[in-house]
């Protein structure tokens, strides 16, 4: 996992770095762009937050340049310019002090750009002219290497020369960090660092210790992201580390990424715009997750940070729609007792779900006229009249149609010999709600408990949830 030094993600993005001296002393922000050869009836200027992008202003063409003003001083980090076309034309960073000018020419983009009144802007793009050098160099030392048999001393002297410009490469980054720390330069080289893995240990059998790369890199991982650091969400980079942090390096176990989620509030401590930032993305990713057991996360960020001042930026109609959604969820989620339901049979007798005496219980909505259904159930009656005595299930079938007539021509259609029911006509709160059932089919699978053990998934992965939890009984 050790990162090669090349991975700099700076080959189509400049960046423009200002210094933040006389922050307070300034009265908006003006940007002066000449570009030779730009020559579109209007530009953009955009800032990216998190995985979005937005457009902070607008500049026409004066005299061969373009200018952006503003009385407000722009949040800082990264930006870009687009043409009238909305094609991006190069990315440039905007901390402290916001007036400077950018020169260049379009067709040499980005090997052109200076910016004589940043002394910052211009040790970046001294930084993009050198990188992009040793770039060149490295491809053709790759090349070469591919001239000599492996392990030749001829290759063992290419190699030699690739690992000297990698370290050459490391201690001019290394001395741009350290020579301006606290400046944006600084934090945004530092952050595209990945930790290096030392020598992985030897464990007392002998043998190497496998996972030891693994637990490393993920301890490590945020050693150089400073994540109560708000100028780093407006960049193209924070976003993609979260996402690597809790699809890559994190199981995929709700209770695992909930505890990985925590971290990442807590290293984000009172930062507002972070915890916007998280907090947004988050609630989105989850709160529409097709993942079965993922709504316990959704539930997780509402019920732990709803409640904190820093949610004071969401719509308040959007933050209760959100709260009464985690408040339906929460006494449904995987690992919960199943809601009571006491439901008529085609007989008009009171069912209740809590006397079904198995050690399975698998709750079926369906509907007469659900094209799915008609495919589904045929499904399921073929696995029940095979599986049942095998594992002692029972089936808990919900008519979500009101017409006894349609439900018992639909029942024996299909041949269905479980436990048939209506929805509608009931002893218990609206199953529509407290199961959240507003289609079908839809199937809850409940242990001997009543315990909800899957959802949502149909008869194929109820098959296999069912076969998965047997031979775990079995080697038990």
């Amino acid at each position: 996992m050790k990162c090669p030094c090349f991975r700099i993600l700076l080959l189509s993005t400049i960046i423009l770095l200002v210094s933040s001296a006389d922050l307070f002393a300034q009265k908006g922000y003006k940007i002066n762009l000449q570009i030779d050869g730009l020559n579109d009836s209007l530009i953009l200027l955009a800032n990216y937050n998190g995985d979005k992008q937005f457009v902070a202003d607008t500049a026409f063409p004066q005299k061969g340049s373009y200018s952006f003003t503003g009385t407000k001083i722009l949040p800082e980090g990264m930006y870009f310019i687009a043409g009238s076309n909305k094609t991006k034309l190069f990315d440039f960073i905007v901390p402290g002090k916001q007036e400077f000018t950018i020169t260049g020419k379009k067709d040499k983009l980005p090997a052109t750009l200076s910016s004589k009144s940043s002394p910052e802007n211009q040790l970046f793009f001294d930084y993009i002219r050198f990188l992009t050098e040793k770039q060149k160099q490295q491809s053709a030392l790759v090349e070469l290497r591919k001239k000599f048999e492996s392990g030749s001393d001829s290759s063992e002297i290419v190699n030699n020369r690739i690992s000297m410009l990698n370290d050459e490469v490391k201690r001019y980054i290394s001395g741009i960090i350290n020579s301006n720390t606290g400046s944006f330069i600084s934090v945004f080289l530092k952050s595209m660092q990945e930790p290096e893995i030392p020598p992985i240990p030897v464990l007392e059998n002998g043998r190497p210790d496998s996972t030891f790369t693994y637990r490393y890199f993920k301890a490590h991982f945020w050693d150089n992201i400073n994540l109560a650091d708000d100028r780093l969400v407006r960049t193209p980079l924070l976003h993609p580390k979260v996402e690597q942090y809790l699809t890559k390096l994190t199981p995929p176990a709700p209770d695992s990424l909930i505890v990985a989620i925590d971290l990442l509030f807590s290293m984000a401590g009172n930062n507002q715009e972070t915890f916007k930032y998280l907090m947004w993305y988050l609630t989105v990713k989850y709160e529409s997750s097709e993942i079965m057991g993922y709504d316990a996360i959704f539930v997780h960020l509402v019920d732990t940070y709803y409640d904190d001042p820093k949610m004071g930026w969401m719509n308040s109609t959007v933050k209760q729609n959100l709260i009464k959604r985690a408040n339906t969820l929460c006494p449904i989620l995987i690992g919960q007792p199943a809601p009571q339901m006491i439901l008529f049979d085609t007989l008009q007798k009171p069912v209740s779900l809590y006397n079904v005496d198995n050690a399975y219980t698998l709750i079926y909505f369906w509907d007469p006229d659900c094209s799915h259904c008609k495919k589904e159930t045929p499904m399921l009656r073929d696995f029940y009249e095979k599986n049942w005595r095998q594992y002692n299930l029972e089936v808990f079938a919900v008519c979500m149609d009101t017409s006894w007539v349609e439900m018992k021509k639909y029942i024996v259609k299909n041949k269905m010999s479980w436990i048939n029911v209506n929805g509608f006509y009931s002893m218990s709160d609206d199953f529509r709600e407290v199961y959240d059932v507003h289609s079908s089919p839809v199937m809850y699978l409940l242990d001997e408990d009543k315990r909800i053990i899957a959802k949502r998934v149909l008869t194929e992965q109820m098959a296999a949830i069912l076969a998965n939890r047997t031979k775990k009984d079995i080697i038990k």
